[in-house]
Protein backbone atom coordinates (compact mmCIF):
# COMPACT_ATOMS: atom_id res chain seq x y z
CA UNK A 1 0.00 0.00 0.00
CA UNK A 2 1.00 3.50 -0.55
CA UNK A 3 1.36 6.26 1.86
CA UNK A 4 -1.47 7.71 0.38
CA UNK A 5 -3.85 4.97 1.23
CA UNK A 6 -2.69 4.01 4.44
CA UNK A 7 -3.40 7.85 5.27
CA UNK A 8 -7.51 6.39 3.57
CA UNK A 9 -8.23 3.65 5.38
CA UNK A 10 -8.16 5.53 9.15
CA UNK A 11 -10.29 8.32 7.83
CA UNK A 12 -13.23 5.35 6.09
CA UNK A 13 -12.98 3.48 9.09
CA UNK A 14 -13.70 7.08 11.42
CA UNK A 15 -16.61 7.91 8.60
CA UNK A 16 -18.08 4.68 9.63
CA UNK A 17 -18.20 4.71 12.75
CA UNK A 18 -19.86 8.37 13.00
CA UNK A 19 -22.16 6.83 10.66
CA UNK A 20 -23.16 3.91 13.05
CA UNK A 21 -22.16 1.15 10.22
CA UNK A 22 -19.31 -1.16 10.82
CA UNK A 23 -17.31 -3.70 8.64
CA UNK A 24 -17.10 -6.94 9.26
CA UNK A 25 -13.92 -7.94 9.36
CA UNK A 26 -13.14 -11.24 6.55
CA UNK A 27 -13.66 -14.28 7.98
CA UNK A 28 -15.99 -13.07 11.15
CA UNK A 29 -19.65 -13.66 11.50
CA UNK A 30 -22.32 -11.15 11.02
CA UNK A 31 -23.59 -9.96 14.41
CA UNK A 32 -26.89 -11.59 15.33
CA UNK A 33 -29.95 -9.19 15.12
CA UNK A 34 -31.37 -8.41 18.72
CA UNK A 35 -34.43 -10.37 20.21
CA UNK A 36 -37.63 -8.44 20.21
CA UNK A 37 -39.33 -7.54 23.27
CA UNK A 38 -42.96 -9.37 23.24
CA UNK A 39 -45.49 -7.21 22.31
CA UNK A 40 -47.14 -5.27 25.72
CA UNK A 41 -51.00 -6.90 26.52
CA UNK A 42 -53.82 -4.47 25.42
CA UNK A 43 -55.18 -3.07 28.00
CA UNK A 44 -58.43 -2.72 26.48
CA UNK A 45 -61.68 -4.38 25.47
CA UNK A 46 -61.04 -7.69 23.54
CA UNK A 47 -63.75 -10.10 22.79
CA UNK A 48 -63.69 -13.94 22.17
CA UNK A 49 -66.44 -15.75 20.41
CA UNK A 50 -67.95 -19.49 21.32
CA UNK A 51 -69.85 -21.83 18.28
CA UNK A 52 -71.41 -25.25 18.77
CA UNK A 53 -69.26 -27.27 16.53
CA UNK A 54 -69.39 -30.25 14.37
CA UNK A 55 -67.11 -32.71 16.51
CA UNK A 56 -66.62 -34.71 13.25
CA UNK A 57 -65.03 -31.74 11.37
CA UNK A 58 -64.73 -28.93 14.31
CA UNK A 59 -66.79 -26.44 11.36
CA UNK A 60 -69.30 -24.36 12.98
CA UNK A 61 -73.09 -25.29 13.66
CA UNK A 62 -75.10 -23.11 11.51
CA UNK A 63 -77.99 -22.10 13.94
CA UNK A 64 -76.44 -23.65 16.92
CA UNK A 65 -75.79 -22.52 20.48
CA UNK A 66 -73.29 -19.18 20.31
CA UNK A 67 -71.61 -17.10 22.65
CA UNK A 68 -69.85 -13.44 23.21
CA UNK A 69 -67.15 -12.34 25.83
CA UNK A 70 -66.38 -9.50 26.66
CA UNK A 71 -62.94 -9.28 28.54
CA UNK A 72 -60.45 -6.57 29.52
CA UNK A 73 -56.98 -8.54 29.70
CA UNK A 74 -55.32 -5.89 32.19
CA UNK A 75 -57.90 -6.19 34.85
CA UNK A 76 -59.17 -9.66 34.10
CA UNK A 77 -62.69 -8.82 34.02
CA UNK A 78 -65.07 -10.56 31.83
CA UNK A 79 -68.55 -11.11 31.10
CA UNK A 80 -70.40 -13.27 28.59
CA UNK A 81 -73.56 -13.89 27.10
CA UNK A 82 -74.49 -17.09 25.35
CA UNK A 83 -77.99 -18.71 23.47
CA UNK A 84 -78.65 -21.68 22.04
CA UNK A 85 -78.59 -23.62 25.25
CA UNK A 86 -80.12 -26.52 26.86
CA UNK A 87 -82.85 -24.62 29.22
CA UNK A 88 -82.87 -24.33 32.64
CA UNK A 89 -79.10 -25.93 32.62
CA UNK A 90 -75.96 -25.66 34.43
CA UNK A 91 -72.97 -24.38 32.29
CA UNK A 92 -68.99 -24.12 33.61
CA UNK A 93 -66.87 -21.80 31.74
CA UNK A 94 -63.53 -23.41 31.18
CA UNK A 95 -59.77 -22.90 30.19
CA UNK A 96 -57.94 -25.68 28.88
CA UNK A 97 -54.43 -25.40 28.28
CA UNK A 98 -53.77 -28.64 26.88
CA UNK A 99 -53.34 -31.31 29.39
CA UNK A 100 -56.56 -33.81 29.58
CA UNK A 101 -58.68 -34.01 31.99
CA UNK A 102 -56.60 -31.15 33.30
CA UNK A 103 -58.68 -27.65 33.14
CA UNK A 104 -59.55 -24.29 35.25
CA UNK A 105 -63.08 -23.26 35.83
CA UNK A 106 -63.90 -19.63 35.21
CA UNK A 107 -67.16 -19.38 35.91
CA UNK A 108 -70.77 -21.12 36.67
CA UNK A 109 -74.22 -20.30 35.75
CA UNK A 110 -77.40 -21.61 34.72
CA UNK A 111 -79.25 -20.98 31.40
CA UNK A 112 -82.54 -19.90 31.69
CA UNK A 113 -85.93 -21.01 30.30
CA UNK A 114 -84.72 -20.22 26.33
CA UNK A 115 -81.16 -21.27 26.63
CA UNK A 116 -79.71 -17.70 27.16
CA UNK A 117 -77.06 -17.13 29.70
CA UNK A 118 -74.95 -14.61 31.64
CA UNK A 119 -71.47 -14.83 33.00
CA UNK A 120 -69.57 -12.74 34.57
CA UNK A 121 -66.12 -13.10 36.67
CA UNK A 122 -62.29 -12.33 36.51
CA UNK A 123 -59.79 -14.03 35.09
CA UNK A 124 -56.12 -13.28 34.20
CA UNK A 125 -54.91 -15.90 31.99
CA UNK A 126 -55.79 -14.93 28.23
CA UNK A 127 -54.03 -17.93 26.87
CA UNK A 128 -55.20 -21.27 25.11
CA UNK A 129 -58.58 -22.88 24.62
CA UNK A 130 -62.27 -21.22 26.27
CA UNK A 131 -64.86 -23.71 26.26
CA UNK A 132 -68.31 -23.62 27.76
CA UNK A 133 -69.74 -26.91 28.54
CA UNK A 134 -72.39 -28.67 30.94
CA UNK A 135 -71.67 -28.12 34.65
CA UNK A 136 -72.13 -31.87 34.97
CA UNK A 137 -68.78 -32.65 32.89
CA UNK A 138 -66.41 -30.68 35.13
CA UNK A 139 -65.16 -31.39 38.72
CA UNK A 140 -63.68 -28.28 40.47
CA UNK A 141 -63.71 -25.04 42.31
CA UNK A 142 -64.55 -21.73 40.16
CA UNK A 143 -61.43 -19.79 39.82
CA UNK A 144 -59.32 -22.52 40.16
CA UNK A 145 -58.31 -25.86 38.81
CA UNK A 146 -60.49 -28.81 37.68
CA UNK A 147 -60.33 -32.39 35.93
CA UNK A 148 -63.14 -32.75 32.48
CA UNK A 149 -65.09 -36.08 34.11
CA UNK A 150 -66.77 -36.49 30.81
CA UNK A 151 -66.61 -35.72 26.74
CA UNK A 152 -69.97 -34.43 24.60
CA UNK A 153 -68.82 -32.35 22.24
CA UNK A 154 -72.09 -32.08 21.12
CA UNK A 155 -73.33 -30.47 23.97
CA UNK A 156 -70.06 -27.52 24.33
CA UNK A 157 -69.43 -24.48 22.84
CA UNK A 158 -65.91 -23.71 21.20
CA UNK A 159 -64.18 -20.85 20.95
CA UNK A 160 -63.56 -19.87 17.50
CA UNK A 161 -59.34 -20.17 18.03
CA UNK A 162 -57.23 -19.96 20.55
CA UNK A 163 -56.56 -16.52 21.86
CA UNK A 164 -53.75 -15.00 20.19
CA UNK A 165 -54.27 -16.48 16.55
CA UNK A 166 -56.23 -14.27 14.38
CA UNK A 167 -59.11 -15.29 13.03
CA UNK A 168 -61.89 -14.48 10.04
CA UNK A 169 -65.24 -15.92 12.64
CA UNK A 170 -68.71 -14.75 11.69
CA UNK A 171 -69.76 -12.57 14.45
CA UNK A 172 -73.01 -14.22 16.04
CA UNK A 173 -76.45 -12.08 16.54
CA UNK A 174 -76.58 -10.53 20.02
CA UNK A 175 -77.98 -13.52 22.20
Amino acid sequence: MTTRQLRIVPALLLVAALLGTAWPLPGAAAPKPAKQAPAPVVSGKKKLLFFAKNPATWKIVKGGGHAKMVYHAASGAFTLTAAGLRPDSAYTLIRFAGEAPKVELLAAGESDRKGGLKLAGTWHDWTKKFWIVPTSDVNGTIGGSGTLTAWRPKLYLFEEKELGIPCNCPEPDEP
